[in-house]
């Protein structure tokens, strides 16, 4: 063994221990049919995150789990990482699962799912059997994604500048031609979507809702399709932009359920998706959901 080979080996074993001395190690803590339940959460990497819960009698796989930030819901800077974080960690934990959750940019976490690379998306919203897939070609998404039973969500709608009139009456008749913000890789709704896809409007993608903001409050386009939550959240936290400087146009399109989308690719899919249901059911009807959705709103974002 050269001495240049063994200075190679020291150096790798230190770089090992360095990245694990880097991970910071928090915990979930959620109450579940009258028990304190306690799981570790490691930050693996910037957009990275391990959770393991305390009995892993489904420990022999580890779920990979793509998300995005989407603030107040989910988002790396707010508190516990937002209530949909918090109640993926507690879900899959009571099922005795290890999971991973990794932050990217939607389009590329849809491309995961949908290519098998990650088990789970999330939060997904409903996806119509007839949606095309931008992912595989000649293929529709319900072809490579399954949804869970729906949970609680949020509304959405076209938000426009404050100062702009707007010409829409409910009907996509009324703003057919409009300049539209879209974040690539969205599930809207399925009429929304069938109109987009039709090149009905004048669509500009952004890469995320805060591409989209700005791409509004610059003027280059008349509208973004978004959540008021997410949209209110993000104008909230610019300290540059006025709090007054956008408003959700009426009437909104509807009340949008949340998903968990499993990747058909995944192994044993359908038995997951069936143990995912029966907890999640389980969650909404012993107010477990709720309660953690209630716990984590009442949080301050992170430094």
């Amino acid at each position: 063994m050269t001495v240049l080979y063994r200075y190679f080996i020291i150096y790798f074993f230190l770089l090992i221990y360095t990245i694990e001395g880097l991970a910071v190690t928090d915990k979930l803590v959620y109450q579940h049919q009258n028990q304190t339940k306690i799981s570790s959460v490691k930050q693996l990497a910037a957009n990275s995150f391990e959770i393991i819960p305390q009995s892993q009698s489904n420990s022999q796989k580890i779920i990979r789990l793509v998300t995005l930030d989407w603030p107040p819901y989910i988002d790396r800077k707010v508190c516990g990482n937002g209530w949909v974080f918090q109640l993926t960690g507690a879900l899959f934990s009571e099922l005795g699962y290890r999971i991973t959750i990794e932050f990217l940019p939607w389009a590329r976490s849809v491309r995961m799912a949908e290519l098998g690379k990650a088990d789970i998306l999330f939060p997904e919203y409903f996806i119509e059997v007839t949606a095309p897939s931008d992912v595989i070609p000649n293929s529709f998404r319900r072809n490579n994604l399954d949804l869970s039973i729906p949970y609680p969500g949020g509304l959405i709608g076209l938000i426009s500048r404050n100062d702009f009139k707007s010409n829409y009456d409910g009907s996509f008749s009324s703003i057919q031609g409009a300049r539209i913000g879209v974040v690539r890789g969205y599930q809207n709704t399925p009429e929304f979507d069938k109109h987009l896809d039709l090149g009905f409007f004048n669509a500009i993608e952004a890469r995320d809702d805060a591409q989209n903001l700005k791409m509004l409050l610059a003027g280059r386009v008349d509208y973004i399709v978004a959540d008021p939550n997410v949209a209110n959240y993000l104008l909230a936290n610019d300290k540059g932009i006025e709090d007054n400087a956008i408003k959700l146009v009426h009437p909104p399109f509807q009340e949008n359920d949340f998903y968990f989308a499993i990747s058909k690719k995944s192994t044993n899919w359908q038995s997951l998706q069936t143990e995912i249901n029966a907890k999640l059911a389980e969650f909404i009807e012993l107010g477990t959901l709720a309660e953690i959705k209630q716990k984590s709103e009442n949080c301050t974002p992170k430094d």
